[in-house]
């Protein structure tokens, strides 16, 4: 059971083609930038760049828009609260009561939101997971969450496939959940055979840790070149970055 990111994370682009450490660099600098402008011109400036680094990843339109489609489940509530109770000068559309400052910042909030989440998809989706986790470690990110999160990443999935597994099993029984005592008993008892099976698994995988001589450390094959393209991008990024900023702080168009 293969994770949908690592699908995409090794096709050939010039995203995908970039070094993991610069990308990281260039998509950390994007992304503080983008937390603090207060302007919508910037911040929809912000956003294109961000989607234009989904469009050099060469990503599937439809992956993209279902991403982001499931954002707005999360951003949508946001704008609609925010006019209706933020107060100072109101604006009146039909029967609703709007509040100026109340639509300025949830526009605001939309767009660094949905800009950062963008941006996101751009570094997750173009990344393997070791590789990535490989760049945080040289960026000193604490050598154990480095390695626990790896591992909780790998068999994350593998548990996913193992309950799926029971799934399969009680609908080839015939079992149908319903509101009867007898049907939470039978689901009580399939999450505890996970959570049984998912200690035995651990277990083996301790032992094959120890077999395999590991000793606190884990160790890969990973290895960095940086070329000077890789740089160049990531100069880039860091000049549009505060081109943003500097438009943000002179006045930039609100």
């Amino acid at each position: 059971m293969r994770a949908e990111v690592e699908l995409y994370a090794r096709r050939r682009s010039p995203v995908h083609d970039w070094d993991a450490r610069w990308k990281l660099a260039a998509a950390g600098v994007l992304a503080a930038v983008l937390v603090s402008l207060q302007r919508p011109g910037p911040l929809v400036v912000g956003l294109v760049l961000a989607a234009g680094g989904l469009a050099l990843a060469r990503l599937p339109a439809r992956l993209v828009l279902g991403r982001l489609g499931a954002a707005q489940i999360i951003l949508l509530p946001c704008v609609i609260i925010l006019p209706l109770s933020a107060g100072g000068e109101v604006v009146t559309l039909g029967p609703l009561a709007l509040s100026r400052e109340g639509l300025r910042l949830a526009g605001v909030l939309y767009l660094r939101a949905l800009a950062l989440v963008t941006l996101g998809l751009v570094v997750v989706y173009s990344t393997p997971m070791v590789v990535l986790l490989r760049a945080l470690q040289a960026f000193r990110l604490p050598r154990v969450l480095v390695e626990l999160t790896l591992l909780t990443y790998r068999y994350l999935f593998t548990l996913g496939w193992e309950l799926t597994r029971l799934r399969q099993a009680l609908a080839a029984r015939g079992f149908r959940a319903g509101g009867r005592l007898r049907d939470h008993r039978t689901l009580a008892q399939v999450v505890g055979v996970t959570l049984v099976r998912s200690v035995e698994r651990t277990e083996r995988i301790q032992l094959a840790l120890r077999g395999r001589g590991f000793e606190g450390r884990l160790r890969t094959l990973q290895t960095f070149h940086p070329r000077p393209a890789d740089r160049l991008k990531t100069l880039g990024a860091v000049v549009l970055a505060a081109a943003l900023l500097v438009w943000e702080r002179s006045g930039g168009a609100a």
